[in-house]
């Protein structure tokens, strides 16, 4: 029987490990190139080449993507698989004006460029409201669908607008009687902050050369508070603890002396915090920085990070007349901002806690330094990804998540009394330039001159970003408010 001959059973087992290798190495071969496409490597002209992925978005969405003046097949949103190397990227969208940016993708790197935005070509503007005058007071709540302003005609009203629905009248809110101070001369109100419940504005009330601090509760003005009163001080400033409504800060220059407060808590007690503090910054429930002449060389000053209750030295700086001091979190690390008006370095730590945690005798150090000459203004994006740093028309912007650095100088400067840029968005900067709204990305690429708008205000955007208001005059001289349209048509 053939299947019992020796021979050709020696050589159905040879057939069978040549099957075998031949499929092991075929499984081994296609798992290189798996592997190698994993990582970007293919094949170009003969030669094996790393290739990066790039996700490219953009609002609205569905344009057209020009790759080094190249039409792609595909538009926003999509990814492309692209060569290592620098790439001009255009996108191009009717009835809007283009976006444009040098992207440069390395071998084997996935980058997301998320935030183009498109601005229409045209833009369309309508009054919201006719103003009688230009109100003392224009504030937008931290989730952008509420904007408060004061009345021209009553000191203690104030009208608010919900910006999902613009259309619909104003809510008139009116302060308790014998909440504000009252006073016969000059008086104005001074936006201090919104807490994070979007109800809740801490409001600075300035007559003469007196102040207090009101807030007013957007929701139920009735249940709006005079903090001065209720806590039976006069601070030179207040702040909210960790943007809670009833939680602040109490600040007196005079004593130097940083107090806590929480609403119904001890009697309504101030509980010192710390003493000898020039300028303070806090950050969560309970970390602060603060500036302080105690413990430092003569002619400096000491920058101390406060972390429940402990006290760590950051660094010494030159006695100024301003000082940058912030926190914030981003990718689940928190990142301070550190500088002075007289010096030309502004610090950024990473993580200052940990370090001061894991070597309590030892300086905090910065990980990284942003040069400008004189800052006197800084500002996390609010996604936290970028820390801009401002003097005047001169920006540095520091991304954090690309560790890149980016100086520029704006050919287009700030109408006064502006006194720096706001972010429009985790990626964009806006203020007033030559009587209109100027946008520009965060590295200063794409600038866009909008409509007009008076530069004593800050642009307010919607929350789906599909429109923004300002406040400018109207043809018959008075003052409007006015929704401009980013949607074309």
């Amino acid at each position: 029987m053939e299947f019992l001959d020796p021979k050709r059973l020696r050589k159905h087992r040879i057939l069978l490990r040549v099957g075998y290798g031949l499929t092991t190495l075929g499984i081994v071969i296609g798992s290189v190139i798996l592997l190698w496409e994993a990582y970007g490597y293919s094949i170009h002209n003969g030669q094996v080449v790393q290739d990066g992925m790039i996700f490219i978005s953009s609002q609205p969405t569905g344009a057209s993507i020009y790759v080094n003046g190249v039409l792609n097949s595909a538009t926003t949103n999509t990814r492309l698989t692209i060569q290592s190397g620098a790439y001009n990227f255009k996108l191009l969208l009717s009835g809007y004006r283009p976006w444009q940016h040098v992207i440069v993708n390395l071998g084997g790197q996935v980058v997301h460029y998320d935030y183009p935005f498109l601005f229409p070509t045209k833009l369309t503007s309508k009054q919201v409201t006719a103003l009688s005058s230009a109100p003392a007071v224009a504030t937008q709540s931290p989730s952008l669908q509420y904007l408060l302003l004061s009345s021209p005609t009553d000191l203690t009203t104030f009208l608010l607008y919900d910006l999902t629905n613009p259309t619909n009248p104003p809510l008139s809110l009116s302060l308790p009687a014998g909440i504000v101070t009252p006073y016969s001369g000059a008086q104005s109100w001074q936006v201090v902050g919104w807490s994070d419940d979007n109800q809740h504005v801490l409001l600075e009330h300035i007559f003469g050369s007196s102040s207090e601090y009101i807030e007013l509760d957007t929701a139920n003005p009735t249940q709006s508070i005079n903090l001065n009163k209720t806590f039976n001080s006069a601070p030179t400033s207040v702040s909210f603890n960790n943007l809670k409504y009833n939680q602040f800060y109490f600040y007196d220059a005079a004593t130097e002396v940083l107090s806590s407060a929480v609403l119904g808590s001890n009697n309504n007690a101030l509980t010192e915090v710390a003493s000898g503090v020039l300028a303070y910054k806090s950050y969560s429930n309970n970390e602060i920085l603060y500036v302080t002449p105690n413990g430092a060389p003569a002619g400096e000053v000491a920058v101390d990070l406060l972390d429940s209750g402990t006290s760590y030295l950051m660094r010494y700086l030159p006695q100024a007349s301003t000082y940058l001091l912030d926190m914030a979190g981003y990718n689940g690390t928190d990142y301070a901002v550190v500088g002075d008006s007289s010096y030309s370095f502004v610090d950024i730590y990473k993580d200052p806690v940990g370090q001061a945690t894991a070597a309590p005798d030892a300086k905090i150090l910065p990980f990284r330094a942003i040069k400008i000459n004189q800052p006197n203004y800084e500002s996390f994006a609010p996604t936290a990804q970028f820390i801009m740093v401002e003097n005047g028309t001169t920006f540095a912007v520091y991304d954090i998540l690309n560790d890149v650095i980016y100086h520029y100088t704006s050919t287009m400067p700030l109408d006064p009394p502006q006194l720096h840029a706001q972010w429009m968005d985790g990626d964009r900067l806006v203020y007033v330039s030559g009587g209109e709204v100027t946008v520009a990305d965060y590295d200063n690429t794409n600038r866009q001159s909008l409509s007009p708008a008076l530069p004593q205000y800050q642009v307010f955007f919607a929350p789906n970003y599909q429109s923004y208001f300002t406040i400018n005059n109207s043809a018959n001289a008075k003052v409007e408010l006015s929704q401009v349209s980013l949607l074309a048509g």
